[in-house]
């Protein structure tokens, strides 16, 4: 019998997580033996809380909890007995900062503290160990699982951090200033800092392209890039045989890391049981929208908690249209992180919305709690004056998205460069339409033109494309029946979890022939 154990660094709260919970299921139900090291933050039935998350998998967490206690009290969580993770995002004010702003003797300690979790809970007589994302895990593994075959998947936000040092390092070089001097005389505390920014752009006849990334990076939290280009650059040899998500994520992998070879693509699949199409009569779409933003709201507003956003009855009859009939809902599912896009989504709503009768409304279902990049969307929605039509149901348990998927007419999000984008998928099950940018993930996921059309691909960081898509996809009816059809079709013949885990078991095979 099989015998595997998975390893990743993060608690649950992105793709990944979904990756790992439906890989082993699945793999368990044909027989194999598998045990997972996660991480875990919260209580009982909070969406971080890896036990709730993980149910019926064999799970050993690794407890962030003390950690995020010290950081609310103002200490230093990559101090605690277990260390929390460094992210491969910047999420502002979190426990957990970017890998770049972790000086090499925290990340010694942080290899230390996993590697004692995976030595003290590991299966004996494992034959195999699958790990997620490049980090200084590869290390840990590599001494708590002496001479045992290793796979790691790539899930693409560690290439772009991998990326975003590159580049940083790289224009630190061009100036002929260091990183520590770009720290402090860039510092995100210096009201001074954007003039000294064009100072410094000027003298060096940067173009537009870098000096914006001088302007906007907060320097202080890429000081350490050196070291984490350099350490995740050395896990490569101790990752074993390395596979990522997406045919982007594989050309990306190849220039940033210097590999010799093609890494295989194996893109994440969709349980095609769950995500599937729902006929909903307009009385039922109406509960379950009341349940999420009236009944038991999580959305939140900026600096709030989940349900400081919460809206009545009253404002639930904005959905319909004069003569009563439900406007048409478009939904966006993400983080409110950089990449996503949402104030290309915003302002292309806006414009959509003075142009179409009956004007459309907008479900914003997600938005990590606390966790913002730029402007939170609740502040540019009204200021573009449209917070009357956008809807926040904040961040919520996945065994609602289905549901939350058929209520819509089209799933939307304009995020760039995406990794992967399993939502866009489950979207395509469920028989809801995608738009999504001919960027990353979705340009090879989403056919967008012909017989077998699935969604529509806009341009990238064009609100006036996605204005114009948005008004001919809610004026055709017909066409977004026949791509929910076709879309649903190329998910059960190409990404349903029983083939993505025919792939796995392959890539098993050839790192661990036995």
């Amino acid at each position: 019998m099989p015998s595997m154990d998975t390893v990743v660094l993060f608690y649950p709260r992105g793709g990944s997580a979904q990756v790992i919970r439906y890989l082993l299921r699945e793999l368990n139900t044909r027989g194999w033996t598998t045990r997972l090291h996660a991480g875990s933050l919260g209580n009982p039935g909070d969406p971080s809380h890896s036990p709730s998350f993980y149910q019926g998998l064999d799970l050993h967490p690794y407890d962030y909890n003390d950690a995020f206690a010290a950081f609310r009290h103002g200490g230093n969580p990559q101090h605690a007995p277990l260390p929390f993770h460094p992210s491969y995002e910047d999420r502002g004010n979190c426990p957990d900062p970017l890998f770049s702003a972790v000086p090499a003797l925290d990340a010694d300690g942080l290899t230390r503290a996993w590697t004692r979790h995976l030595a003290t809970h590991r299966s004996t007589g494992t034959g195999l160990v699958h790990l997620h994302h490049l980090s200084h895990l590869q290390t840990s593994v590599r001494a708590a699982y002496p001479g045992t075959p290793v796979v790691t998947t790539l899930h693409g936000t560690e290439l772009k951090l991998i990326d975003g040092m590159a580049r940083r390092i790289n224009l630190a070089q061009h100036l002929g200033i260091s990183l520590r001097d770009l720290a402090h005389l860039l510092h995100t505390s210096n009201p001074h800092r954007h003039a000294q920014a064009q100072r410094i752009a000027r003298a060096a006849s940067l173009d537009a392209s870098d000096t914006e990334l001088l302007t906007t990076t907060a320097w202080q939290k890429w000081l350490h890039s050196p070291y984490w280009l350099t350490r995740l650059r050395q896990s490569v040899p101790h990752a074993g045989h390395l596979m990522v998500v997406s045919e982007h994520d594989r050309d990306l992998a190849q220039r940033l890391l210097d590999l010799d070879h093609e890494l295989p693509v194996i893109p994440n699949g969709v349980d095609i049981r769950t995500f599937r199409p729902q006929r909903l009569a307009d009385q039922q779409r109406l509960e379950h929208l009341r349940h999420w933003l009236v009944t038991d709201p999580h959305g939140w507003a900026p600096g709030g908690t989940p349900g400081s956003i919460r809206y009545t009855d009253e404002d639930l009859r904005r959905l319909r249209d004069h003569a009563g009939i439900f406007r048409p809902l478009l939904l966006w599912v993400g983080r409110f992180l950089d990449f996503k896009r949402v104030p290309v989504l915003l302002r292309a709503f806006a414009t959509a919305r003075a142009r179409l009768d009956p004007a459309p409304a907008l479900l914003m279902w997600g938005g990590y709690p606390g966790e913002c990049e730029g402007q939170h969307p609740a502040e540019l929605a009204k200021e573009l004056g449209i917070e009357g039509d956008v809807f926040f149901a904040g961040w919520r348990g996945h065994d609602e998205l289905p549901t939350g998927l058929a209520c819509a007419d089209l799933m939307v999000a304009p995020a760039v460069r995406e990794p992967f984008g399993m939502i866009y998928l489950e979207a395509m099950a469920c028989g809801t339409p995608p738009i999504a940018t001919a960027t990353g993930g979705p340009l090879h996921t989403i056919v967008p033109d012909g017989p077998r059309a699935t969604g529509w691909l806009v341009k990238p960081d064009d609100p006036d494309d996605l204005a114009d898509t948005l008004i001919t996809t809610l004026r055709d009816a017909g066409e977004r029946k026949r791509r929910a059809a076709t879309g649903r079709s190329r998910i059960e013949s190409t990404y349903s979890w029983s083939r993505t885990a025919d792939r796995y078991v392959a890539a098993y095979q050839q790192a661990a022939p036995r």
